[in-house]
Order: structure tokens, then sequence, then C-alpha cells
């Protein structure tokens, strides 16, 4: 009986041990999951922008999540896949650095809600997501859906391109394909959506009952840490440029007109518009003729960036402009006007403000406003005014000094790219 009595309490002191064990394993169960998020940019931008496609809601979402795991202790981050992208449009070294920016600007909207430490952090940056690309292109029903996934397919190799930078080969063979159609077909939206930040977020819920171990949350605001300083070195680039354009309003008053403009360096140009109009208007009374020319030194204050990530003189401007003009005015009263023998032009110059900005997708047809004032000492010979008379009567000559408006311009230009100007130089951090 005391043999059995012995065997019968071991034999519950096991079981309460497995028990026990049982119970504390239970205990300390959890739930392992995984969250992801992807955000968009816009094209050649590495800031973050809450308007862009569904970036709003994405962002909104990805806040929900942050802020539970910051105030549920129970939560636990268990690690975090980083990645960021640049679209296929330029430059490797172009690429490389909107992709590292990205993920610096991603990783800093994260950081405004929670702290990881970088034992948690897997980074990956990818200039040009291909494979993404492909299938994207693969699933889609373009075109030139065969020759894109051809020219992919290729071996990447990297060539000389503008000023020292680098491109992918068969990024030149997609933009020239069906002479440039395809590269249009695919902006947007494959293009467009290639171009985002990924997080992948593995955490555990831990069940009530066990203390939480591994990654400590609390709701506190934290301080940025060192991952999110910018990159060190930036490569940028001005890209100088040769406008061909014409005013409208000059062919509005039936005066043919073209100009040339050159820039100088950033943010100055030298514009030179030639104007002439030979002809009445529907009578010999009223008239506009003038032989017109107008260089004018622009100053940009701000430089924008082109469809190759380039930066280039747009946006507001300030000029000074000089002008020279023979004229032979007559608006249907007593008098004609013309410069004093046909040999006095009007000589000065004053004043332009004005904007101009890109009107076409590839950013080389541009819409520019302006309008200038300015002082010209004038020697002008007065005739009687006649209809159908050549020339009139001369009834006299005068001199004055005129000041006032002297320029109004609605011009449409297109611009070349001068190639082997190109400007680069380091700078430092993200734009």
């Amino acid at each position: 009986m005391k043999n059995f009595n012995g065997i019968y309490r071991f034999v519950i002191s096991i079981a309460t041990f497995v028990f026990g064990l049982l119970s504390i394993s239970a205990q300390n169960d959890s739930i392992t999951r995984k969250a992801h998020f992807r955000l968009r940019y816009v094209i050649n931008e590495p800031e973050l922008d809450s308007t862009f496609v569904d970036n709003a809601a994405r962002m909104a979402d990805m806040r929900k999540f942050l802020e539970s795991v910051r105030d549920d202790s129970l939560l636990s981050i268990t690690g975090v896949k980083f990645r960021a992208t640049a679209s296929p449009d330029g430059s490797y070294e172009f690429n490389r650095w909107l992709s590292e920016n990205r993920l610096r600007t991603f990783k800093e909207f994260i950081y405004q809600y929670i702290e990881l430490p970088d034992s948690l952090i897997e980074s990956n940056v990818s200039e040009i997501s291909w494979d993404d690309f492909r299938n994207r292109v693969a699933e889609s029903e373009l075109s030139y859906r065969d020759t894109i996934l051809a020219i992919i397919d290729e071996e990447p190799r990297l060539v000389p391109w503008v000023y020292g930078r680098h491109i992918d080969q068969r990024l030149l063979k997609l933009k020239k394909l069906a002479r440039g159609q395809a590269w249009e077909a695919l902006k947007s939206p494959i293009l467009r959506d290639l171009r985002f930040g990924d997080a992948l977020f593995s955490y555990t819920y831990i069940f009530p009952g066990v203390n939480a171990v591994g990654f400590a949350v609390e709701p506190r605001a934290v301080d940025k840490p060192d991952i999110l300083r910018p990159v060190p070195v930036v490569y940028d680039s001005w890209m100088p440029r040769f406008y061909l354009k014409s005013n409208l309003i000059g062919w509005a008053l039936f005066s043919a007109n073209l100009g040339v403009e050159f820039d100088l360096g950033k943010h100055w140009s030298f514009s030179v518009p030639v104007y002439y109009c030979a002809m009445d208007y529907f009578k010999s009374t009223v008239k506009f003729r003038n032989f017109t020319v107008q260089p004018e030194f622009r100053y940009w204050p701000s430089l924008k960036r082109d469809a190759n990530g380039n930066l280039g003189n747009d946006g507001f401007f300030i000029g000074a402009h000089f002008e020279m003009c023979y004229y032979n005015f007559a608006f249907n009263g007593q008098y004609r006007y013309q410069d004093h023998r046909g040999r006095t032009p009007a000589l000065g110059g004053g004043l332009t403000l004005g904007y101009r900005f890109p009107i076409s997708k590839n950013k080389r047809w541009r819409l520019e406003f302006s309008a200038g004032a300015g002082i010209y000492p004038l020697d002008y010979d007065l005739f009687d005014n006649t209809p159908d008379v050549k020339d009139g009567q001369l009834m006299g000559r005068k001199k004055e000094t005129y000041i006032g408006l002297d320029m109004v311009q609605a011009t449409f230009s297109y611009s070349f790219d001068i190639t082997r100007h190109k400007k680069t130089w380091k700078k430092g951090g993200a734009r």
C-alpha cells in the first residue's frame, strides 16, 4: 500500500508539472501578423504629396496602424522591410538619388508616430523596379506589349548620357519605340505606379496576462533617429536651353514676329524678339507700321525641373529691355506720325515682369505672359493723314519723351536643350 501511495503521488506530481507547463505555454501564445503599406510619389519628386492619387487614404490607414502600435503595449513590432523605387525615366544617378531620398521621406513619415531600432529594419533601394515594370506590362493590353517585354528582358547595360551621367540602354530603346508612342502609353498608369515607397511590418499580439517581451512602445513623442538624415551627397544639374518663340498679340496686330532666347546661366537669360509690320488696317488712314528689335536680359528667381529632372529657368522673371523702333503710325485722325525722315528710330528701354510655364507633357512647349514699360525720347514728323494718299503733306516736326507701356506679350515658345553645356554640381541633402 505504501508503494502504491508513493507511485500515486509521483504520477500526480508529474501531471501537475506538465499541466503547469501547458498553462504557461498557452498564456504565452501570440498571433503573428503582417501589415503592408505603399505610398506613391510625383515624378522627379522625393517628398511625399498627400494629394497625389490615393495617398491621402493610404496615409490615413498607416497612421491608424502606427498609432495603435504606439498606444497598445500588447502589440509588438518584430521587423520592418522598407523599399523605395523610381520609375525608368531618367539617368541612373538621378533615379538612385530619388530612390534614396524617397526612402528617407517615407521613414520620416513613420517616425512621426513610432520609433524603430535599427535591429528591426531592413532597407532596400531600387533605382528602377524592373520586375514590377515587367509584370505591369505583361498584365496590360498595350499595343506594343511584346516588343516592350523583349526590350525589358535584354541584358541591362549602362551607357553614357548627358554630362557624365549614365542611362540604361533599354530605356533609350523604349523611348524611341514607335516614335515615342509606346513611351507615352506607358506613362500612366504603369510608370506612375512604379514611383513608390513600401513598408512591410511584421508584428505580434501577445495575449493578456503575460508581460510583453520584445519591442517596447510608449505613447509619447519621439525624436527622429539618425536614419532620417538626408543622403549626404546629391548631384543636381541645370540644363541651359535655346528657345524659339512668337508673340500672339503681335500677330493679332498683323505684326509678324519671331524671337529667340538663350539661357546664359542659372537664373539668367537673354531674349531678342523682332517685329515687322508694313500694312494698313483695312484703310490707308489707320496703320501701325513698325520695325522693332527689343533685346532683353531676364532674371529668374527660382528654377523649375523638366521632365528629365534637370533644373531650368521657368516661373516668374524680371527683365530689363532695350528697344529700337522705326515707326509709321496713323489712327484715323488728322495726322500720321513717322520717325524723322525715316531715319530716327525711337531708342529707349524699361523693365518687364512676366511668368512662363510648360504646357506640354515633355515640357518643351511653353506659354509666357509679360508686360513692360519704358521711357523713349521721340523725334518724329507729322503728315496730313489724307485718305488714299501715300505720304500726305508734311505738317511739322515734334520732339517729346514718351513714358509708359511699351510691351504686352502672350508668347508661345519651343525649347531645345544645349546638351553639351549642361552644368552639374554637388548638393548636400535632399531638396
